[in-house]
């Protein structure tokens, strides 16, 4: 609502017009992405930040160029007709390559980035529809009936500048050197196991989330202190540096992440006389490994003190048929017991906290009926309309316990071991009968309902509904005769850490590539592809030194009241990164077109740059504030767990504002007073 309030307020009647265009615009998205039962996570929020700004963007391209030609003392209908016209092209090239960078990025990135890709390139198509020919439709229809006759009266905070950009350019290249150079530092120093950069999706390990008794309430240092304690007690360095992040405002809820990993053990005993050695089965392992393209992570032999020819190996794998099928294959002749997981984080944490964690009881559950959701059951129930040629569960438990309650244990399914093999499909929670009850209401029965996304498009074979509704039953009852103290644990494999690292990497190196190649052919000189990635490394390097050096003030009083935190490079933060990427260039492109609109006789000079950037900068910060503002009341009010993905966007729209204005352009004079000279 702020960037509908700033729009309208700044360009008054044409802003009112460009809002009813972004509202539009976010509701075409979010149309689709409930037509597709997707849900959002963080990167997909990203998705949306970028599709606003960009929104945003194009409308005012569009007001400014209407400005410029209402300054020319141009006609109404031909002013509005012009501005149109010659913002066509940037907004076409910002849009375009754009939607290259989430093309690439879906069809190479891990599904987590995939879920940004897609609203992002669903942003473009529907931003680039509302904001040329919506809002189009809507000023052509106000000038024909003559309801606008003369101008759009629009605000200006910044008039016409005359600032030699080109004249500071030694002062921009020697900041954005020490920042770029400082950045790299901190980043690349930044990397050991008591204070590591990366979250466990990049690096493996586990995440407990804890939830305290009724009456019991602990800081966040003082469960923080516990782990460090135990950590030191077991003599586990990797616990000694877990981080621990409060979850709501209750005091008792806890999320714990470290890179420490559950040990995955398994005996492999060998006949008399073969003479093995702890050295000889490594090899031979890791043999097996080479040839199976499979990694046991932590890998570590030992001979087993129970008996002769056995050898005990541990590894941090988090499946244990991995490691039985690798084993047997190194060693055909061998017996390998099956492997015994070693709950390590689990243990040392029910060990911290031990009698203070609640506990998640078994509500006894028993299934009363299963039925096909059919048309006709549609008519007595309206609210299954969703759902239809899917099951209705109707469940009935000993121990009471609300919607909301076993909605939670739903999703907590995802986060343990024995449940990996479900499938998940969306469902919904009624109360008995299918009434709608208040969702923290106790209640003793319950209705759940689900549906194969498939069974809308075609009847499903005998042996897929048996598959489905095995899969949804053994889903309800898992979920409430859930028995734990420990409602989320998650472990990454180390090795699945660095395969997401890898792929992160591939798909910001081929947008780049293909960022490169697109204004390369757009503006017919590779300088242009190249100055545009030049400035695209600076704003990430920046951002990026930036976000690790975050941990060295997040403690201090200065960052408690910046709300900063001791920010990790996970999925959500390259999202943020990507994002960062997609503005910079964005805003980059318009100068870009607009030198290329000014330039003459293939002739660029310093004037026509600093020309360029000065009959944008009024467009270039108005969007740019805009954008913030979206971030800005994300980062205070979005709560810790969207902080750093906030912290880091914010910045780096800051960041890509003085790169597009000061580093990109200036970058194009490279090199062509020698190409000049040799024309002449």
């Amino acid at each position: 609502m702020a960037v509908v309030a700033v729009m309208a307020v700044y360009y008054l009647f044409a802003g009112a017009v460009a809002d009813v265009a972004l509202l539009l615009n976010i509701f075409f998205v979010l149309a689709i992405m409930a037509g597709l039962r997707a849900t959002f996570t963080l990167p997909g929020i990203a998705g949306i930040i970028l599709t606003i700004g960009m929104s945003v963007d194009a409308n005012v391209l569009i007001f400014e160029r209407i400005r410029e030609e209402q300054a020319k003392g141009t006609g109404l209908a031909s002013a509005i007709r012009n501005g149109y016209e010659r913002a066509f092209s940037s907004i076409f090239d910002a849009n375009l390559t754009t939607f290259i960078t989430a093309a690439i990025l879906y069809y190479v990135a891990s599904e987590e980035i995939k879920g940004f890709a897609i609203v992002l390139m669903l942003g473009i198509a529907s931003s680039m529809f509302t904001a040329l020919f919506v809002t189009r439709l809507i000023f052509d229809f106000l000038v024909g009936k003559r309801i606008i006759k003369d101008r759009l009266g629009m605000l200006r905070l910044i008039g016409e500048t005359n600032i030699n950009w080109m004249g500071m350019q030694k002062v921009f290249f020697t900041v954005s050197g020490i920042l770029i150079v400082g950045g790299l530092l901190v980043f690349l120093t930044r990397d050991n196991a008591k204070n590591n950069k990366y979250d466990i999706e990049f690096t493996g390990g586990t995440s407990v989330q804890i939830n305290l008794k009724e009456g019991v309430s602990l800081s966040r240092q003082e469960v923080q202190d516990r782990i460090i304690a135990i950590g030191n007690e077991i003599g586990n360095p990797a616990l000694r540096a877990a981080n621990v992040y409060s979850i709501g405002e209750s005091g008792r809820q806890y999320e714990i992440t470290t890179t420490a990993t559950n040990k995955t053990r398994a005996v492999v005993m060998f006949a008399d006389g073969h003479g093995q050695t702890p050295e000889t089965v490594t090899s031979a392992i890791r043999k097996a490994q080479s040839e199976q393209h499979r990694q046991l992570t932590g890998l570590a032999v030992t001979a087993d003190a129970k008996g002769a020819n056995a050898f005990v190996v541990t590894c941090s794998r988090v499946n244990p048929s991995i490691m039985q099928n690798l084993l047997e294959q190194a060693f055909p002749q061998a017996a390998v017991q099956e492997p015994e997981i070693d709950e390590v984080v689990s243990d040392a944490i029910h060990e911290a906290f031990e009698g203070q964690l609640e506990m998640q009881e078994n509500l006894e559950p028993q299934i009363l009926s299963e039925q096909r959701i059919t048309a006709e059951m549609v008519d007595a129930y309206p609210e299954l309309t969703n759902y239809i040629g899917g099951i209705r569960i109707e469940c009935r438990l000993q121990r009471s316990a609300s919607l909301t309650e076993i909605d939670r244990r739903l999703k907590d399914l995802r986060f343990k071991p024995d449940t990996q093999q479900l499938m998940w499909y969306g469902y919904a929670l009624f109360g008995p009968g299918v009434k709608a009850v208040d969702s923290d209401e106790p209640l003793n029965a319950f209705v759940y309902v689900s549906v194969e996304p498939e069974a809308g498009l075609r009847e499903l074979s005998p042996d897929e509904w048996t598959r489905f509704t095995e899969n949804e039953r053994t889903r309800v009852l898992a979920a409430t005769q859930l028995e734990t103290s420990l409602p989320r644990v998650t472990q990454i494999d180390p090795s699945v850490g660095s395969e997401s690292k890898t792929r992160a990497l591939i798909a910001i190196v081929l947008s780049l590539s293909a960022i490169v190649a697109y204004v390369w052919v757009r503006f017919g000189n590779v300088r242009y592809g190249l100055a545009a990635i030049a400035a695209l490394v600076h704003d990430v390097a920046i951002t990026l030194g930036a976000v690790t050096a975050c941990t060295y003030i997040a403690d201090t009083p200065i960052g408690r009241a910046l709300l900063i935190g001791d920010f990790k490079i996970d999925l959500a933060m390259i999202a943020a990164f990507l994002t960062l990427i997609g503005y910079s260039l964005n805003d980059t492109i318009v100068v870009f077109d607009r030198i290329r609109e000014n330039r003459h006789k293939a002739q660029l000079t310093p004037q026509t740059i600093t020309n360029s950037i000065n009959q944008t900068i009024s467009r270039t910060l108005m969007t740019s504030f805009t954008t913030f503002i979206v971030i800005l009341i994300m980062y205070i009010f979005g709560g810790q767990g969207l902080r750093g993905f906030t912290f880091a966007i914010g910045l780096g729209v800051i960041v890509g504002t003085y790169s597009s204005i000061t580093i990109a352009a200036p970058l194009l004079l490279i090199g062509t007073n020698k190409q000049q000279s040799r024309q002449k």
